[in-house]
């Protein structure tokens, strides 16, 4: 939450924050094995706030899995679903590349891409453009799904920065703050339409079928549909604002 000179908070740029915040998670999720401390937070007032809103599906299964964890030996297979699922290339495995799901033959029909090839060089352009680098510390290809999730986080982060920076400018020059089209945001919708929200669900069909625990299932449930939602969110206020630029002019 961020206050401003008026000690009022800025609505569109918390609102910017917690998408960031959702992202973040997500990523985070996909991008390493659950700790305990991750696996605590997420309890029922957990659920309630940050996935019921988005997915009724997901949230049932964690109220009734997370909540009843209570040994480390639980939190361990959880580990070890992760490997199974995310890192060990082996029978369980979902490759969690846009890649792997996009790749088309020459009679049209869809068959596994590969890695590094031109979905990664639109991804990694795109990423580029917008001013973000891969943490060296991340070992992931730039498709991987934890990645393009940590973009969208990047993106919401940036947008939020900049709409501070805007209402932080405005109020110092005591005026009212103008309606802003905010290049993070067509960039958070381009890169929903053209990459996540275009190969996710088929991952997440893999997840389903392969995660022995609800948990996966579960947050591959609540990830699909979070980005369904965020993608007509972004569409509906984009569509706002260039309306309302049409009656100002």
């Amino acid at each position: 939450m961020v206050a401003h000179m008026n000690d009022q908070v800025d609505p569109t740029s918390q609102e910017a924050e917690g998408r960031g915040s959702m992202y973040r998670f997500l990523a985070t999720v996909y991008l390493q094995p659950p700790t305990e401390d991750i696996v605590r937070a997420m309890d029922r007032a957990f659920v309630e706030e940050f996935v019921a809103p988005f997915s009724t599906q997901a949230a049932a299964e964690l109220s009734e899995y997370v909540v009843s964890l209570d040994s480390e030996k639980e939190i361990f297979l959880l580990k070890q679903e992760y490997m199974d699922l995310f890192a060990v290339p082996a029978g369980r495995y979902v490759t969690p590349f846009e890649d792997v799901y996009r790749g088309i033959r020459q009679d049209g029909k869809q068959e596994g891409g590969p890695l590094l090839g031109d979905r990664a060089v639109a991804a990694k352009i795109m990423y580029r453009t917008a001013g973000a680098e891969i943490d060296k510390a991340c070992k992931e290809l730039p498709t991987h799904i934890g990645v393009e999730l940590s973009f969208m986080s990047f993106l919401c982060e940036r947008e939020a920065a900049a709409l501070d920076n805007v209402a932080e400018a405005m109020c110092s020059e005591e005026q009212s703050k103008p309606v802003v089209t905010n290049i993070y945001r067509h960039t958070q919708m381009r890169f929903l339409q053209e990459h996540l929200n275009d190969w996710f669900p088929q991952l997440n069909q893999v997840i389903q079928a392969k995660a022995k625990t609800p948990f996966y299932r579960a947050l591959g449930q609540l990830t699909k549909e979070y980005l369904a939602w965020d993608m007509a969110n972004l569409m509906l206020q984009l569509g706002l604002e260039e309306a309302w630029s049409l009656d100002s002019s």
